[in-house]
């Protein structure tokens, strides 16, 4: 495990700072609503938006002195605020992200707790442009993904793929889309079974009648909730309205 980053050791003192006292009752609902097992801070994506922007530009750090700061904010951060800084400075950091290894997120992954911190991670850092230009690398880490025993992981070979697919109609993003979903569709934990609706979602926009097609087959076997919201989608641009659908 790397050592405590001196910029991570900063970060930690500007928490204490900027971090004002809120009602327990409303922090203890929004720790259980994202499912953090982490101190939550109560920040807003606002302010974590401009301290991700100040540390990139004060300290003006190369692709691998960010890979190493991002590494001891996973592996070292307590709160929730650290792991969001975390994703929000990799946001920044473009050139960090043209060439972006993804083993880096094998390493990661093992230190998020769900579905908020997987997905501010993987949600939208992680372009068409970005994983096309290194499929091999990106097609073999998502496939293990798909196999971890680590539930984060298995949630992040699905939500990986959701900004993508809604970018680009490559077959490859979705041949492994459809793929990974049939690997998981089994799953009934509600950090799978909503990933499973959000790609079926995202995969609509490119491949509607294939996204019907597969619905119809696998109606039984599909997460009821992934079944309805796709189906909606497909059918009506929209998330579930069951009178639409039932009509």
């Amino acid at each position: 495990m790397v050592t405590l980053h001196p910029i991570h050791s900063k970060i930690i003192l500007d928490i204490q700072k900027l971090h004002l006292q809120h009602d327990q009752k409303e922090i203890q609902w929004v720790q259980k609503y994202l499912g953090t097992n982490k101190t939550y801070h109560s920040f807003s994506s606002q302010q974590t938006k401009d301290i991700a922007k100040k540390i990139v530009k004060e300290n003006n750090l190369s692709s691998d002195e960010t890979i190493n700061l991002l590494d001891s904010l996973y592996q070292h951060g307590t709160s929730y605020t650290e792991i969001s800084l975390a994703a929000t400075i990799l946001s920044f950091s473009k050139e960090l992200l043209k060439n972006f290894d993804p083993k880096n997120l094998d390493l990661w992954l093992n230190y998020t707790h769900g579905w908020a911190e997987d997905d501010v991670l993987c949600q939208s850092n992680f372009t068409a442009d970005i994983l096309l230009s290194n499929w091999t690398n990106w097609q073999k880490i998502l496939k293990e993904f798909n196999q971890s025993s680590n539930i984060n992981k298995r949630r992040a070979s699905l939500v990986l793929l959701t900004k993508s697919l809604r970018q680009s109609d490559d077959i490859r993003l979705s041949k492994l889309a459809f793929a990974n979903i049939e690997n998981l569709k089994g799953e009934t934990d509600i950090l799978i079974t909503k990933a499973v609706s959000w790609i079926l979602r995202s995969l609509t926009t490119f491949h509607k009648e294939e996204v019907l097609s597969y619905l119809e087959k696998n109606k039984d076997s599909l997460p009821k909730i992934a079944y309805r919201e796709a189906l909606s989608k497909a059918l009506t641009g929209r998330k579930y309205n069951k009178k639409i659908i039932e009509n």
